[in-house]
């Protein structure tokens, strides 16, 4: 007998997916929360990073493209991996983005928190224990939006989106016209070639600049709400790339034309607002606090529905709790995932507040993440490659098995380099707490013997190219 198991169908159009796709990426907040990260590592560099960064990221948002084809699964790089190379490696990709999304609450809040206060109380912004209580409101906010219901999250999630870009062509445009009267720095091709690099330098700023990308795949773990789910998705994703690549591009342009390195560090984690104050008179300045504020609300809820959706479908495979597998009866969203999430997230907030300070807390926090990032995603690009690698047209070869193997080979070099780089706390956070899935891995494999472990494992067939599988129908009996 078919027992139906999935999340509510048809919930999402197509032109929301893709506006979760820019929303996830949060361009806004990425700029602000990570300019200084990025200009530290590479100096003038960051435009190409982020140039060279892209390169690397649509070869992995092609994967995603190609294997939601095959296997519409909200735990996307989980089900996956799990399904295509070992399912072992599938838990730790699942892993790798559930520890991710909970770090990035902390890395994801403080800015929340700064603008928040920026606004109402500013002499409190970089106050770590106000700033951590306002961003923990704004989780919180998000959170409960998230159980009620993906239909209003999609809708609001495309408002604050509309908003954010519009806000964000609208800062360019000044900047532009005002920066380029008086440059700090004149514009230079200089700052894309590759020879502006050190190998050092080249790495350590990949890194970060994949955390700029980070969040497009949302779109995947919401497939199973989305309408034409086995395509919507993966176009999503990648149409939210190409949005997302030309507006770093000419923010970072900018920002580089109109201020110094040591403006922009000293600015930290509150780029845009001191962008806005330079180039609109106030209170007009203060559109880029609105807009960083819009920004890291939409990618707490991008975030929030990546864990809360691929927590849902390891607990329905039984890898993880049978508990994070059940729907809200009314809402039909993972409503145990929210409060498990919630509940973790909120002991970091606490402990994030014995930090020294916003900007080092945030550098921290990004590097351990890019890390985690970089294991899922290259994970990801390995099984799209080894899924199709009976795939044999000149075109599919190149977008399904070598764009996304090179993908996901340079991913997993940076990370392994970078550990060299980073100091004990970041990878202790960063590695630890990869490690630490070991043990719910063993735990679960042993109470339930879930069949995801011990179910044939699954690649492209020639003969059957337009195979899919829908995970939602269980067949019982």
């Amino acid at each position: 007998m078919a027992e139906t198991k999935g999340l509510k169908a048809n919930a999402i159009s197509s032109l929301e997916s893709v506006m979760l796709g820019i929303g996830g990426t949060a361009p806004v907040y990425s700029l602000s929360a990570s300019t200084a990260s990025l200009v530290a590592a590479v100096g003038f560099m960051g435009p190409g990073s982020l140039l060279y960064a892209a390169i690397v990221m649509f070869g992995i948002a092609f994967a995603f493209m190609y294997l939601n084809r095959w296997r519409s699964d909200s735990g996307a790089s989980y089900a996956w991996v799990g399904r295509s190379i070992n399912p072992s490696l599938g838990f730790m990709s699942g892993w790798a983005l559930l520890i991710s999304t909970t770090l990035f609450m902390i890395a994801g809040s403080l800015p929340a928190g700064t603008v928040t206060l920026d606004l109402i109380a500013p002499k409190l912004a970089n106050n770590v224990l106000a700033v951590t209580i306002a961003g923990a409101f704004w989780f919180i906010a998000m959170n409960i939006l998230v159980m009620i219901g993906v239909e209003i999250t999609a809708k609001f999630q495309k408002i604050m989106t509309i908003i954010e870009i519009g806000i964000l062509i609208i800062i360019t445009i000044g900047a532009l016209i005002k920066f380029s009267a008086h440059p700090v720095h004149h514009f230079s091709w200089s700052w894309f070639l590759p020879s502006g690099f050190s190998f050092s330098t080249f790495v350590a700023g990949s890194l970060v600049a994949v955390f700029y990308y980070w969040g497009w795949d949302v779109t995947a773990n919401l497939t199973e709400e989305t309408a034409d789910r086995h395509n919507a998705p993966g176009k999503g994703g990648v149409y939210g790339m190409i949005c997302i690549f030309l507006l770093f591009e000419l923010l970072q342009v900018t920002l580089q034309m109109g201020m110094s390195n040591v403006q922009i560090n000293k600015a930290s984690t509150n780029l845009l607002p001191v962008i806005g104050d330079l180039i609109f008179p106030r209170p007009w300045g203060d559109i880029a606090i609105i807009a960083v504020m819009i920004s890291t609300i939409a990618t707490l809820e991008t975030s929030l529905l990546q864990s809360t959706r691929t927590f849902f479908s390891m607990g329905r495979d039984q890898v993880m709790n049978k508990k994070f597998g059940e729907l809200h009866p009314k809402f039909k969203t993972p409503w145990v995932s929210s409060i498990v999430i919630g509940i973790v997230a909120l002991v970091l907030f606490v402990l994030s507040t014995f930090s020294s300070g916003i900007n080092s807390l945030m550098t921290d926090a990004i590097n351990a993440i890019g890390l985690q990032i970089a294991f899922y995603y290259g994970l990801t690009g390995f099984s799209c490659a080894w899924y199709y690698r009976k795939v044999r047209d000149g075109k599919d070869v190149l977008m399904r098995i070598v764009w996304p193997l090179a993908a996901g080979i340079f991913l997993w070099f940076i990370a392994i380099y970078d550990i060299k780089q980073l100091d004990l706390v970041t990878n202790l956070v960063g590695i630890g707490s990869l490690v630490i899935g070991i043990f719910p891995l063993m735990y679960y494999r042993r109470k339930y013997r879930s069949s995801f472990y011990t179910d044939g494992l699954e690649s492209w067939n020639p003969d059957f190219p337009t195979q899919v599988h829908d995970p939602s129908i269980k067949v019982e009996g």
